[in-house]
């Protein structure tokens, strides 16, 4: 639910308010919008799962997503499209693997496989 709430009011209109340039309101938007999705995806693997090892790999892949995929993706996108929110195909993917929670719902096949896999 938290998800989807991020993803329904991904606007985060009470930004607006601050005194910050489009390029800063665009980096703020989507950085809180990461931090959250990774945030709520997080608690969902805990939940899920309840294995401090699948936990630790979550936060090691949600810290690769936001300190290095994230800024990554960030000057890319406002040096070559800038704020526009429509993206070019590739860019379009990148957002998709960055922002939306992609990486984590990746790990949850690859974590029952490993599982499995650990059985036999």
């Amino acid at each position: 639910m938290g998800i989807a709430a991020t993803f329904l009011f991904q606007d985060f209109s009470f930004l607006n308010d601050l005194n910050i340039s489009e390029e800063g309101h665009f980096i703020l938007r989507k950085t809180l919008r990461v931090v959250l999705n990774d945030f709520f995806m997080l608690l969902f693997m805990v939940a899920w799962f309840k294995d401090r090892k699948v936990t630790q790999l979550a936060i090691a892949i949600q810290l690769i997503d936001g300190l290095l995929l994230l800024p990554v993706y960030l000057y890319i996108k406002l040096s070559w499209e800038g704020t526009s929110e429509i993206s070019a195909p590739l860019l379009s993917q990148l957002h998709r693997l960055i922002i939306n929670p992609t990486l984590m719902i990746l790990l949850i096949p690859a974590v029952y496989f490993q599982k499995l896999s650990a059985k036999r």
